[in-house]
C-alpha cells in the first residue's frame, strides 16, 4: 500500500462504520507534498473519523513527533517536537458554502485525502521563531551575519 492510498478514506465506509487509523509519517511524507517549510520529520499520526450531521465527517487528528525545519537565524535544519491535536469538519455536499470551519468537497467525490490536514496541524503548531537552542547554531553563518551587521552599521555615519 502506498502512502497516498494510507492517507485516502474512503467516505462511504465511514458511513457504515467509524474508523480509526494509526499512520506513521517519515521524510517521504514530506517530499511528495509540494510545501518548502517542513524539510522532514517522522510523526505518528492517530486519525478517527466518525459522521457526523447529515453529510458530513469529523476527523480528529492527534500527532506527535519531530520535523526539521530551517533555523530562522543559521539557516540550518533545526529539529522540533510537534505534539498536538486538532478536530476537522468535512462535508461532502454540493448545496452548502464554505465557511472557513468546514472542508467542503464535492458530493461526488467519495474519497478525502488527509495529507493537507496533517501539514497544516503540524505547520501552524510549530513555534513562530524556528530556531536552535542557544549555542547549538552554525557558528561560521552566525559570524557572517554578524560581519554584514558591522558593515550596515558602519554606513550609516
Amino acid at each position: 500500500m502506498t502512502l497516498k492510498d494510507q492517507l485516502t478514506v474512503a467516505l462511504r465506509e465511514v458511513e457504515r462504520d467509524a474508523k480509526n487509523l494509526s499512520l506513521q509519517l517519515s521524510d517521504d511524507f514530506f517530499k511528495e507534498l509540494d510545501q518548502e517549510e517542513i524539510v522532514g520529520g517522522d510523526v505518528e499520526v492517530n486519525v478517527s473519523i466518525r459522521t457526523a450531521a447529515g453529510s458530513a465527517f469529523r476527523f480528529v487528528y492527534q500527532i506527535k513527533g519531530f520535523v526539521r525545519v530551517q533555523c530562522d537565524r543559521c539557516l540550518e535544519e533545526v529539529t522540533l517536537p510537534v505534539e498536538c491535536s486538532e478536530t476537522v469538519k468535512v462535508c461532502n455536499d454540493d448545496e452548502i458554502e464554505d465557511n472557513g470551519e468546514t472542508v467542503v468537497i464535492p458530493s461526488s467525490q467519495l474519497t478525502y485525502n488527509m495529507a493537507w490536514d496533517i501539514y497544516e496541524i503540524i505547520d501552524v503548531n510549530l513555534p513562530l521563531q524556528r530556531v536552535h537552542a542557544d549555542g547549538q547554531c552554525n557558528p561560521d553563518m552566525l559570524s557572517r551575519f554578524s560581519i554584514e551587521e558591522d558593515s550596515e552599521s558602519d554606513d550609516e555615519f
